[in-house]
């Protein structure tokens, strides 16, 4: 009888071979929050790089309007290649004089500005022009 009681545990540890259900309900915890982890890291990175992109559309856009507002110096008619009506270039005025003065010249120093209502941004700086008579 002793013998028969050893073969029926036997035989009953070979048909339990696989896992209980609190070790899956465990191990799909784990898996889950691991999952959950690596979906959210993922999902920061693509908005990070969205808001680069981004970023780095908007300072192409800015530097382009520069060069074109340094290029538009009354010495070449430069032709505007982007079409971006965001920018709106201004002559503010042509700076002041020096005191000493050795020659009159044709060349002076203008103030401008870059301006983009929609943003609040305001960039002043200065460029060479040609006058048409000598001061």
């Amino acid at each position: 009888m002793a013998k028969s009681l050893n073969r029926k545990s036997l035989n009953r540890r070979h048909l339990q071979a696989g896992f209980t259900l609190l070790e899956v309900i465990v191990a799909l915890t784990i898996t889950g929050f691991v999952l959950g982890s690596l979906f959210s890291l993922l999902g920061g990175s693509k908005q990070l790089t969205w808001r680069s992109e981004a970023s780095l559309i908007e300072a192409t856009r800015l530097r382009a309007a520069t060069n074109f507002a340094l290029l538009e110096d009354e010495y070449f008619d430069v032709e505007p290649i982007l079409e971006d009506d965001s920018y709106e270039i201004r002559s503010i005025d042509i700076l002041e004089e020096p005191e000493r003065k050795t020659q009159a010249s044709t060349y002076t120093l203008e103030e401008y500005e870059i301006l983009n209502s929609d943003r609040g941004i305001i960039i002043t700086g200065s460029r060479w022009i040609q006058l048409a008579l000598p001061r």
